[in-house]
């Protein structure tokens, strides 16, 4: 991998992110080595651009110099407030990373980022920090971070089905995506019953190192089967949280080592919407062990949830 792409990247080839084992830490600035280099100077606008390997070349050069322009003068002359510009940003983009609702925190973290954007000198910059880093610390330290295992679609284990018999019941256009998508005999289907009916699930088989899947949803108390949810980006988790009387959903996409794309999906009373989305970037390990990860991204669309 070009070292004009990556700086490192060290994290487990896992179909979905690792979540974090131990107790976890805020880590100091040291720790967060890794990732791309557009995420080392998001958290570490003041790093030394050669000392990341990157002395040579103009483009890193220059988004380097455009990273402390956008400082108040003399920040990275204060290597207190440096690490303490370390720790509000690196906060503000690995807190969404750790809640399975990470729309609920969008608007703080806006707020937060505003606020530090104002500020025109470092006495500004330096309580801006401190305002952001006393709020997030105890969210980011606090979340428990687990794969979602919400039982808000299905009341039981799902029971396998015939894929022929699934694509026969299927209107056309549904039967013509799966087959377009996946050979007859790489469907899985299964169904399960849960507090708003039959649902039914579609994906195509793995192989390989295949590691993401196309994913369909129906609900199979309709006949033909009404079309829910559709995606690429496998696999799917059903969350505890809920919108217009049904869970939410989210899928995590492996894009690389290191580096996960996390989509959330609400129901606006139709269909289900993708509402937030990042990529979540490995970029260090805190004293503890634990992965220390970014979010990039934000809010796709809104669903008002009644």
């Amino acid at each position: 991998m070009k070292r004009d792409i990556m700086l490192l990247a060290c994290a487990l080839a896992l179909a979905v992110p690792a979540w974090a084992q131990g107790k976890r830490l805020i880590p100091s600035s040291e720790q967060a080595t890794a990732g791309y280099l557009s995420s080392q100077l998001l958290l570490k606008p003041c790093a030394d651009i050669g000392a990341l390997g990157f002395a040579d070349d103009e483009n890193a050069q220059r988004s380097a110099a455009a990273a402390r322009k956008a400082l108040p003068a003399g920040t990275c002359a204060n290597a207190a407030l440096v690490e303490k510009l370390f720790k509000a940003r690196f906060l503000l983009n690995a807190t969404p990373a750790m809640i399975n609702d990470p729309w609920r925190l969008d608007p703080q973290i806006v707020r937060q980022e505003q606020a530090i954007g104002r500020c025109q000198d470092t006495q500004c910059l330096a309580r801006e920090l401190d305002r952001t880093i006393a709020v997030l610390s105890p969210v980011y330290l606090g979340a428990r971070q687990q794969w979602p295992r919400g039982k808000g679609l299905c009341t039981g284990e799902p029971a396998e089905t015939p894929a022929n018999k699934v694509l026969a019941l299927l209107a056309p256009d549904s039967s013509k995506a799966i087959t377009d998508a996946c050979a007859e005999d790489e469907v899985l289907a299964t169904t399960c019953r849960g507090p708003h009916g039959k649902w039914l699930f579609v994906s195509c088989a793995m192989s390989g190192n295949q590691v993401n899947a196309q994913q369909w949803l129906f609900r199979a108390s309709k006949t033909p089967p009404e079309p829910l949810f559709a995606t690429e980006e496998g696999p799917l988790a059903v969350l505890e949280t809920t919108c217009n009387s049904m869970p939410d959903l989210m899928t995590s996409a492996r894009v690389s080592v290191g580096e996960h794309f996390l989509s959330y999906y609400r129901y606006d009373g139709k269909t289900y919407r993708q509402v937030y989305s990042y990529s979540s970037e490995f970029v260090g390990t805190d004293a503890n062990g634990n992965d220390l990860m970014i979010a990039l991204g934000g809010v796709d669309s809104q669903v008002v949830c009644r």
